[in-house]
């Protein structure tokens, strides 16, 4: 039962983990401005970067559920239109759907994280950092291997690796297939800037997960010596009365 509660807090708290640096990344606004100047978006696409924030804004802002509509105008080939088309519109739905989904995944999943926390220091105190730095060192094993996985496709053949996560994703239908000609949301996501923003959230994680099993090792290393120190104290109290 300690392998098995441990290893269920190791899990909960690298998907809680995982999901809460997607957040962080999707929903900056920083970083698409970042990225465009980088990248100098409005040179290539002949659109304003004023046009090119206030689209990204609002898909973004929709996705996470801060406004109810897409509706908007751009100025793109010389001409006013809408932002998003009808298309567009539809798999934003999609989109907005599936980010919902994570998000209550991601609060479950540090309620699990807290309430798996408190059952190992109630069931196991004096053992409690070694059964959870060992299970979540198990659950890190797999979530390494995944992403090696993930990781190398994706850095080998992006494209590939793209259409596989909306194929999966968004089983069912086609209308994550834009028209780079038609489609202003193909102007406003690269493919630069899903592949910037796989490595940002990336990077997030190992800075989250990186100091977790050296604080834990360290808290059962003190938490050792605490222990030790108890009990020769209660051993040198018992001989004192003897």
């Amino acid at each position: 039962m300690k392998r098995a509660l441990g290893t269920l807090f190791g899990v909960f708290f690298l998907l809680a983990s995982v999901l809460s640096c997607v957040q962080s990344v999707v929903f900056d606004h920083a970083f698409y401005t970042d990225l465009y100047e980088k990248i100098d978006l409005p040179s290539s696409t002949g659109v304003s970067m004023e046009h090119l924030e206030e689209a990204i804004f609002m898909m973004t802002d929709y996705v996470e559920g801060k406004r109810d509509n897409l509706d908007g105008t751009v100025i793109w080939k010389g001409e006013e239109r809408p932002t998003f088309n009808a298309k567009e519109q539809k798999h934003m739905v999609d989109v907005r759907t599936l980010w919902l989904n994570a998000r209550t995944c991601m609060i479950v999943c540090w309620i699990g994280c807290i309430i798996s926390l408190l059952f190992i220091f109630w069931l196991w105190r004096r053992d409690a950092f070694s059964v959870l730095l060992q299970g979540f060192l198990q659950a890190l094993a797999v979530l390494l291997v995944v992403l090696a996985f993930f990781g190398l496709w994706a850095l080998t053949d992006f494209t590939s690796f793209w259409t596989w996560f909306h194929t999966v994703f968004f089983a069912g239908n086609t209308d994550w297939l834009l028209n780079p000609a038609a489609d202003f949301m193909i102007v406003i996501c690269p493919e630069e800037m899903f592949s910037t923003m796989i490595g940002q959230c990336v990077l997030r994680l190992f800075m989250v997960i990186i100091p977790v099993p050296i604080v834990l090792a360290w808290l059962k290393k003190a938490a050792g010596r605490l222990s030790l120190t108890g009990g020769l104290s209660e051993k040198e109290k018992a001989e004192g009365e003897f």
